[in-house]
């Protein structure tokens, strides 16, 4: 069963709900936090209250409240940009040192690879009707759960929030998405958007989970990278940006991941997604 939560806190997080209800076809499955939750298929749809970010253990909580226990956790919700860069992007969450939009300083969620790679295909295929680039993002920001865990966003101002079609192409994903059985690898360099590793993904067989950015080793805290590999579920490879990292560190981590049972892997050690060219 999957978890899809929205939070009446952030408004593009109602429009991907609302559209998610336009669908129809869901059926009342009890009330949580005060708003009726909604589940169709393997679908359960919740709203929050409090903004999504610093609300923990929605997991535990569902499970207490509604009787189930979720296998994957999607939130829904807005996106924001320094640039005003128009986009659609997916992302895990989690906090490589401080957590200053929730969560805990740290520590990472668990990853939901499959799903989550698969939702950005899924975007990607569609987005070129609209005025948005789609990507990865980073890992980044809270809340702390148990569950693995990715955030599906559309940004990154006001307009882009209530953009009726982008919400709809993305409640369209979140009912669609599932685990291609690619192999599993976490992405390492790059700047938030990890431009490389989103490159990597639309063309090659390999699902990413957890994404570690540049800045996030300036320096590395090994522990917190030690709970991504361990919150990548089925990983065995490590993907680097390598131009995006020192020489000197590029070697340090392919030492400490290879220690830990991830062997560094090249764009061409994946096989091509069909339809798509053999080199980017």
């Amino acid at each position: 069963m999957w978890l899809v939560v929205a939070s009446t806190a952030d408004e593009a997080s109602v429009n991907i709900r609302d559209r998610l209800l336009d669908v129809g076809g869901w059926t009342e499955a009890g009330t949580f936090d005060g708003s009726l939750a909604w589940r169709r298929e393997d679908r359960l749809l919740v709203t929050l209250r409090e903004h999504h970010l610093f609300v923990d253990d929605v997991d535990r909580k569902v499970e207490a409240a509604l009787g189930v226990r979720p296998d994957v956790v999607v939130y829904v919700s807005k996106h924001r940009a320094a640039s005003g860069q128009d986009a659609l992007t997916v992302h895990p969450i989690g906090n490589w040192h401080q957590a200053d939009y929730g969560g805990r300083p740290g520590e990472v969620v668990p990853a939901a690879p499959g799903p989550m790679t698969d939702a950005l295909r899924r975007i990607a295929e569609a987005a070129p009707r609209l005025p948005f680039t789609t990507s990865f993002e980073a890992t980044h920001h809270g809340p702390y759960l148990q569950t693995p865990t990715f955030y599906i966003e559309v940004g990154s101002g006001e307009k882009a929030w209530r953009h009726r079609e982008a919400a709809a192409l993305l409640a369209r994903v979140v009912l669609a998405a599932s685990d291609p059985g690619d192999p599993v690898a976490v992405g390492v360099g790059g700047g938030h958007y990890v431009p490389r590793v989103t490159d990597v993904a639309l063309a090659r067989r390999v699902s990413f989970g957890h994404l570690v950015p540049s800045h996030a080793l300036e320096p590395p805290d090994f522990d917190a990278l030690t709970r991504a590999v361990d919150r990548t579920p089925g990983a065995r490879f490590v993907y680097f940006h390598r131009k995006a990292l020192s020489k000197p560190l590029l070697r340090d981590l392919e030492a400490f991941f290879r220690d830990r049972g991830l062997e560094p892997a090249r764009e061409a050690d994946f096989a091509p997604l069909p339809g798509k060219p053999q080199s980017i």
